[in-house]
């Protein structure tokens, strides 16, 4: 059986404009530009897409942005975790979600330990790193379970921090793969050896990507799969939101 899966970070829902202002000091736009939201339903039905994982989409009921994608598209199940404030459009919240062809099941949704990292920029406002976590769910295929996990990492870099001064977050995640034993990782992981972080994950995983995946030419975002199933393809698609799109075709 194939299953063609994608992430994608889309930025809070807006498209990337090559504004060359400080991202923390960016101010709210007050309504949703469409543009992107357009080239995703596109992208997804181009594509023929199974199943899609997002960071950074909006969560905001009145928006449901998530529901236009679900409309417009044959992934008609879904599920969203709510992670925090979006500070890209006005008055809304933003998270991660799983968008399927499938019936999905939800296993559990957590937040990761939060650092609690702080930055002042030159504004001379302060700025509050906002939650982080990752949700699993089942994919129900005929009679198949697969078991998916999705996350979105913290962005140390923006708060001129690094992964291995925050080690105690990938230690918590990597005991969560391990506990859970899950087929696919997707997410925004933020940084881009991390293998190398999580012996759990370097041991029994497989990154399908592992290519430059944003505008800053970093590999920030990738699709994992268990060792066990190893026949894949993958592609990354240059979209409007300042990270790519992230695919793989899995033989499971």
């Amino acid at each position: 059986m194939k299953l063609k899966i994608a992430s994608y970070n889309i930025s809070g829902g807006f498209y990337n404009d090559e504004d060359k202002t400080e991202y923390l000091d960016k101010e709210s736009a007050t309504n949703v530009d469409d543009r992107l939201l357009k080239q995703i339903i596109e992208t997804i039905n181009n594509e023929n897409i199974d199943v899609i994982c997002f960071q950074e989409i909006i969560t905001t009921e009145r928006i449901q942005y998530i529901e236009s994608i679900c409309k417009s598209t044959k992934l008609k199940y879904y599920d969203s975790y709510e992670l925090s404030k979006n500070n890209i459009v006005k008055d809304t919240n933003c998270g991660i979600a799983v968008l399927s062809k499938y019936p999905l099941e939800v296993i559990k949704k957590e937040l990761f330990p939060n650092p609690g990292l702080t930055k002042t920029t030159s504004s001379g406002k302060t700025y509050y790193l906002f939650d982080k976590g990752y949700m699993i769910v089942n994919i129900m295929i005929d009679d198949n379970k697969i078991k998916l996990l999705t996350h979105h990492g913290f962005p140390y870099g923006t708060f001129d921090s690094t992964a291995e001064e925050n080690i105690q977050v990938f230690e918590f995640f990597d005991e969560v793969i391990n506990n859970n034993n899950p087929d696919i990782i997707t997410g925004d992981f933020n940084v881009e050896d991390i293998m190398s972080l999580m012996n759990n994950a370097k041991i029994s995983y497989i990154r399908t990507v592992d290519k430059v995946t944003t505008v800053e030419g970093k590999k920030l975002d990738d699709i994992l799969i268990h060792k066990d199933k190893v026949n894949y393809s993958s592609k990354v698609l240059k979209l409007l939101s300042d990270h790519f799109m992230v695919i793989s075709v899995l033989d499971l």
